[in-house]
């Protein structure tokens, strides 16, 4: 084998590219199921009130506990406590205790779907269906780039 670097080079850069494919594939189904809300929503802070639990044959999904204006009055300020199950719990594991950010129906503050998670510890992302979707662009981009340079 007269040029080891370039096989693995070549390697390498099919490996990040299909990291890439792989991470963005998750991030497209993580946003899918913010779409399940049905329109843009009003963002809030709330955080995980209860985990997942089983009782017997039946599983219950977890809650989240956030603050939204009453169902009647959607000018109001936000004052009702809400304690609901986001239409997309099963797209990522929440844990009682850990913030959300979360977007709500104006229409039907019950309604509502996790956009990002923060992990308990300081500083690590546990959740982000924008900034999976920003990754896996980026190792895709840097796969492809690190081929094409393999060979110039």
């Amino acid at each position: 084998m007269d040029q080891p670097w370039l096989t693995i080079t070549l390697v390498m850069a099919a490996g990040a590219t299909a990291l890439g494919i792989a991470i963005l594939r998750g991030a497209l189904r993580q946003r899918r199921a913010l779409g399940r809300l049905g329109v843009r929503g009003v963002r809030t802070r709330g955080e995980v009130a209860r985990n997942a639990r089983r009782e017997g044959p039946t599983t219950h999904p977890p809650q989240v506990r956030y603050q939204a204006p009453p169902v009647d009055r959607p000018d109001a300020p936000a004052t009702q406590t809400y304690r609901r199950t986001p239409l997309n719990h099963e797209s990522h594991p929440l844990n009682a205790g850990i913030p959300v950010v979360l977007r709500y129906d104006p229409r039907d503050p019950r309604r509502v779907v996790v956009v990002h998670t923060k992990d308990g510890r300081p500083g690590l992302v546990s959740y982000s269906a924008t900034a999976n979707m920003t990754w896996g662009i980026f190792f895709v981009l840097f796969g492809l780039a690190m081929g094409v340079g393999a060979f110039l």
